[in-house]
């Protein structure tokens, strides 16, 4: 499902039809590629290396031209127009950021305004509310490249694509580079950000945990360039179309599904609770949850000490109606947070992480049973 409603005025639609690319030693890079990217959704292309992701994106914006079949976009055959005019109104984000490096940070940004016409100072003042946007502090604008860490290059990379403000966005693994703890942090906020815009992405990644997060639909092609499936998510991990599929979805594809299974007959129980300060201290005789006004902090076990809370089981999404973190509301999140705790038992928060109860691990394997498609 598309985490934001098309404007039904609008056609930002990236069609591949039949396309394919030999290279000039015979490699097929594309072999009859046919799908649809459809507006305000994020499409996402994986595969093993040398199945064709990055040649297919790069059909997009005539980085590659292919010799068959033809790539539309709003229903216009891309190769009918000036290829630097198309690239001008279409984002592209790579791995590294692939910033320049003697530009600072703020005229990095500001590149692509320029080029539509704008003035040096409005530009830049396009560049601030964008970098502002993607979650990076002013002081940064005025730094070189070099001095930014990985992620935050990154970042500049995204905002520089978001500051044309093109209705398309071509990403070419554009986290692969950094960290795994900031790449989910950059996820995150990818998703927050098409939560707001809802632009037309396509989004190359080798990753399939990365791609079943991310995509609202996800195509998988193998070597040879290949479209071996395209679906959701969810019927992705429940149907794989062949043996090559289900390999490369993996084993625990069940478990990951349960990501898309709704908690919505999950019952919450009472935990013990306590809240923080001198009337928390001392022995309580039993796991208990302290609280720090209406917020969980840690788990009190039965000798007193403090514990980690383990993973929290998030009854629904964030204020700004996107999920507050990976299985939100799901029976996912609903076992991490069983599995995570030192006692057993999951503690269950809101959106904006106020204490709502607990979670115990019999009821969501009830839940497991009762659903026919786990």
């Amino acid at each position: 499902m598309s985490r934001r409603t098309p404007n039904p005025g609008a056609r930002h639609v990236i069609e591949f039809r039949g396309v394919g690319k030999r290279f000039p030693d015979g490699t097929v890079g594309l072999d009859s590629l046919t799908l649809t990217a459809r507006e305000g959704e994020i499409t996402v292309l994986v595969g093993p290396s040398g199945c064709g992701k990055t040649t297919s994106l790069r059909t997009v914006n005539r980085m590659v031209e292919p010799t068959s079949g033809s790539v539309h976009l709003d229903g216009r055959d891309v190769a009918e127009g000036d290829p630097a005019e198309l690239r001008r109104g279409i984002g592209y984000v790579i791995q590294q950021a692939g910033l320049f490096p003697h530009r600072r940070v703020i005229d990095n940004v500001a590149t692509v305004p320029v080029l539509q016409g704008l003035s040096r100072r409005e530009a830049r003042a396009r560049a601030a509310e964008v970098l502002e946007r993607v979650g990076l502090d002013a002081t940064l604008a005025q730094r070189w490249p070099a001095q930014l860490s990985g992620g935050q290059q990154q970042r500049v990379g995204v905002a520089r694509a978001l500051a044309g403000d093109a209705p398309v966005l071509l990403m070419d693994e554009p986290f692969s580079a950094v960290d795994p703890v900031v790449r989910v942090e950059l996820q995150d906020e990818l998703l927050r950000l098409q939560a707001d815009l809802g632009k037309t992405i396509l989004f190359v990644t080798h990753d399939i945990d990365e791609a079943i997060r991310l995509g609202d639909r996800v195509a998988v092609l193998r070597v040879g360039g290949r479209l071996a499936q395209f679906a959701p998510p969810d019927e992705l991990l429940a149907a794989p179309a062949d043996d090559f599929v289900a390999g490369f979805v993996g084993r625990d594809r069940g478990y990951r599904r349960l990501g898309f299974v709704p908690a919505t007959a999950l019952r919450l129980s009472d935990l013990p609770t306590r809240v923080e300060g001198p009337d928390g201290a001392g022995p309580p005789g039993e796991w208990t949850v302290l609280l720090d006004g209406d917020r969980p902090a840690a788990w009190l076990g039965p000798d007193g000490a403090r514990h980690d809370l383990g993973s929290l089981y998030v009854t629904d999404g964030g204020p700004d109606g996107t999920a507050a973190s990976d299985g939100a509301g799901t029976l996912r999140g609903a076992l991490d947070a069983t599995l995570s705790s030192p006692a057993g038992r999951g503690v269950a928060v809101d959106g904006e992480g106020r204490y709502r109860g607990g979670v115990d691990a019999d009821d969501v394997l009830a839940l497991l049973e009762r659903d026919p498609a786990r």
